[in-house]
C-alpha cells in the first residue's frame, strides 16, 4: 500500500521517497513510490503532474491501493527520488473542487437537490442536481456560496469509523463503513470525497455559475471557481470593451446597443429581401407554352423565385417551373400550381436531372442538375405540351 501523503497534507508540493516498483509496458514506466503526494485520478479529479528526479510524470492512477506513476523513463527498485507536484496545477484543482463542494451543499441546504453527477475539464466544470432550478434559483446559490468563500470557514478531513458514519448527515452515495474519507466544509458542507482540497473556502477565492440548463429531470450547471473564474472573467472583460468600442457604448448599455443594432440589421434584410424579390420580378422572362410558363435564371434565391411563381399563378398561369442557376450545371427550383398537381411535375424533374425536393400539392421546391439550359428547357417544354 502506498502512503498517501496528499490526504494528510494537502499543500505537500516536493517530498523524498523510496522506489519499491518499476514496470514497462507499451513503452512507458509505470513507477511505484513508498509514499506520494501525487494524487492519483478519482472523485472527478484528473490526477497530479510533476517530475520525479526531474523526469515527467505523465499520468497517476490508483488500484487496490497503489499508486502507480506513469513515467517516459524507469527506475531501479530502491532508487531514493526527489518528486516536486506542478503545484499551480493542483491548487488550481484544489479551488475548483472545493468550490463545487460549496455550490452542491448551498443547492443541498437550500433546495434538499443531490449531487448525481460531476466531471472537472481543464477550466470548467459541470454538477448536475437532481432537481429543476431556474435562473432565480441559480442566482441565489450563485450568491450564497460566495458568501461561504467571504465567511473564510474552515475545511478538514476525517475518517470516522463505520457507527460514526451511519450518524452522521453527508452528501455521498457511499453505504457506511470504515474507511470512509469526509470532507467537512463548517457549517457548508460534509461530503465524501477523496481528493485534496484547501484549508479554508477563502482560498477558493471566487465562485462563477457561467451557465446551466434541464438535465433529466434536474439540472445541469457549468461552473467555474478559483483562478479560473478569474481567469474566464478576463477574458470576457476583454471582448466585453472591444464591443463596447465597436458599439460606442458604456458599460451598462451593451445590450440596448446589441437590440438596436439588430432591429437595423433585420429592417436592412427585409429591405434588402424586398428589393431582390422586386428586382426578380423585373427581370424574369417566362416562356408560355399551353397557359404554363417556365424561366431560367441566375442568382436568384428560393424566396425570389418563389415570389415570380407566386406572381404568375395569381395572373392566370396554369403551372410554372422556375429555375436559377446556382453554379455549374447546378439548378434550384420552385414548382407551383394554380390546379394543386405538383406533385408529378416534381417527380419528373428529381428523376430527369438526379434532383432532390418536394413540397405540397401546390408549391414545391428542390435542387437538380442538368449539363445544359437547353437539355433543361427541351424537358420543361414536353411536360408542358
Amino acid at each position: 500500500m502506498t502512503e498517501r501523503l496528499f490526504e494528510k497534507d494537502a499543500y505537500c508540493r516536493s517530498f523524498s521517497a523510496n522506489v519499491v516498483f518499476c514496470e514497462e509496458k507499451d513503452g512507458s514506466f509505470f513507477v511505484v513510490l513508498d509514499k506520494t503526494a501525487f494524487f492519483p485520478e478519482g472523485g472527478g479529479q484528473a490526477p497530479d503532474k510533476g517530475t520525479i528526479n526531474g523526469v515527467n510524470v505523465l499520468d497517476v492512477q490508483e488500484k487496490d491501493g497503489i499508486v502507480y506513476h506513469k513515467t517516459e523513463k524507469a527506475f531501479n527498485t530502491g532508487d531514493a527520488v526527489c518528486c516536486e507536484l506542478d503545484w499551480e496545477l493542483r491548487f488550481e484543482r484544489m479551488q475548483s473542487h472545493a468550490g463545487e463542494h460549496v455550490v452542491s451543499g448551498v443547492v443541498h441546504s437550500l433546495f434538499g437537490y443531490d449531487n448525481v453527477g460531476f466531471h472537472m475539464s481543464e477550466k470548467t466544470m459541470t454538477v448536475d442536481f437532481s432537481g429543476p432550478l431556474t435562473a432565480d434559483d441559480i442566482a441565489k446559490v450563485e450568491l450564497e456560496s460566495n458568501k461561504a468563500i467571504y465567511k473564510n470557514a474552515p475545511i478538514t478531513a476525517s475518517y470516522p469509523t463505520k457507527d460514526e458514519l451511519a450518524a452522521t448527515d453527508y452528501r455521498s452515495k457511499i453505504e457506511p463503513r470504515d474507511g470512509i474519507r469526509l470532507i467537512t466544509i463548517e457549517g457548508i458542507d460534509c461530503c465524501a470525497c477523496c481528493a485534496p482540497h484547501p484549508a479554508f473556502t477563502g482560498e477558493i477565492g471566487v465562485i462563477k455559475i457561467i451557465d446551466f440548463c434541464p438535465h433529466k429531470k434536474g439540472t445541469r450547471i457549468e461552473m467555474v471557481a478559483g483562478i479560473n473564474a478569474f481567469l474566464d472573467y478576463s477574458a470576457l472583460h476583454t471582448s466585453v470593451k472591444q464591443v463596447m468600442n465597436l458599439l460606442s457604448a458604456k458599460r451598462d448599455s451593451i445590450a440596448m446597443s446589441v437590440e438596436k443594432l439588430q432591429e437595423t440589421a433585420n429592417n436592412l434584410k427585409s429591405e434588402n429581401g424586398k428589393m431582390s424579390r422586386k428586382l426578380a420580378l423585373a427581370s424574369l422572362s417566362p416562356v408560355t407554352v399551353n397557359g404554363c410558363a417556365y424561366a431560367i435564371n441566375e442568382n436568384m434565391s428560393y424566396d425570389d423565385l418563389r415570389e415570380c411563381s407566386n406572381n404568375l399563378i395569381e395572373n392566370g398561369t396554369r403551372k410554372c417551373i422556375l429555375l436559377s442557376k446556382s453554379d455549374e450545371n447546378n439548378y434550384i427550383y420552385v414548382v407551383s400550381s394554380a390546379e394543386n398537381d405538383v406533385r408529378n411535375l416534381v417527380s419528373e424533374l428529381n428523376s430527369a436531372f438526379s434532383g432532390k425536393g418536394g413540397g405540397k400539392d401546390n408549391y414545391a421546391q428542390g435542387k437538380l442538375s442538368a449539363s445544359s439550359e437547353d437539355e433543361l428547357k427541351n424537358f420543361i417544354e414536353k411536360l408542358f405540351a
